[in-house]
């Protein structure tokens, strides 16, 4: 069963094509790793999946329901309705962590749950102490954004994300903004959930990390998808000359 359905999607920003007719699946429990050079169209394919942006062109089908879909040359997107019921589907990790700064980590976690999800202030606090353990961060739940490293922060954003039981991930290069040290933490986190066999796709740019906990890696230059394949073969072996020259600088 595919989570995640992506069908000749194409975007522009006003003259420029930054996708020109993507095709992505991927399958429950399916780790998809997007590798390739800034400008290739990675980010915002993925902001395109969980609506940040809308296509021009195309198809999306996240968990079975339908996004959006051309007709007749027009883009029709799903209602408002649909639209709720499909962003809980899906959680996101960006680089920047977009943490709530006046909030606690407590509160970051649980405000949509809450709010949005209508889950109680005991349910709540629950889930939150729950993943704040798995994140090792239980001792930092009172704190704020400002008071943590820039890894632990993104393993409360980590944690947000998984707080509504979505049925897949979307991390936007989420190491990008850390330094060496930090990395490590997050990548351990995201292989601890690969081993659970969460559905993820993930940006990155570390490629040793793509190579050993994907199980699939999409190469993307120049709006289009190059090559992809199974990890370890891609980056081992890619065919492509132009995953060659990309791959050689790593």
């Amino acid at each position: 069963m595919n989570i995640l359905e992506m069908h000749d999607i194409h975007k522009s920003f006003n003259d420029l094509e930054v996708l020109k007719g993507i095709d992505l699946n991927v399958a429950k429990g399916e780790i998809v790793a997007v590798i390739g050079p800034s400008g290739g169209g990675k980010s915002t394919l993925l902001r395109c999946a969980t609506t940040l942006e809308r296509v021009d062109s195309g198809k999306i089908v996240i968990g079975g329901d339908v996004l959006c879909d051309t007709n007749g040359g027009k883009i029709r997107y799903c209602d408002k309705k649909m639209l709720g019921e499909i962003r809980t589907k899906f959680g996101l990790v960006f680089q920047n962590f977009n943490l709530f700064p006046h909030f606690s980590v407590r509160r970051n976690i649980t405000e949509a749950l809450i709010h949005v999800h209508r889950k109680s202030k005991a349910e709540a606090d629950e889930i939150c102490n729950s993943l704040l353990k798995k994140m090792h961060l239980i001792h930092k739940a009172n704190e704020y954004p400002c008071n943590l490293s820039g890894g632990q922060q993104q393993r409360v954003s980590i944690a947000r994300a998984l707080a509504t039981n979505p049925e897949i991930i979307f991390f936007d290069e989420p190491t990008s903004a850390l330094d060496p040290e930090l990395t490590k933490g997050v990548l351990n986190v995201i292989k601890d959930l690969a081993a659970e066999k969460m559905t993820m796709v993930i940006v990155t740019h570390e490629m040793s990390f793509a190579r050993d906990v994907a199980d699939r890696i999409v190469f993307m230059d120049g709006g289009v998808i190059v090559e992809e394949g199974p990890a370890y073969e891609l980056v081992t072996n890619p065919k492509e000359e132009r995953t060659k020259k990309f791959l050689a600088g790593y």
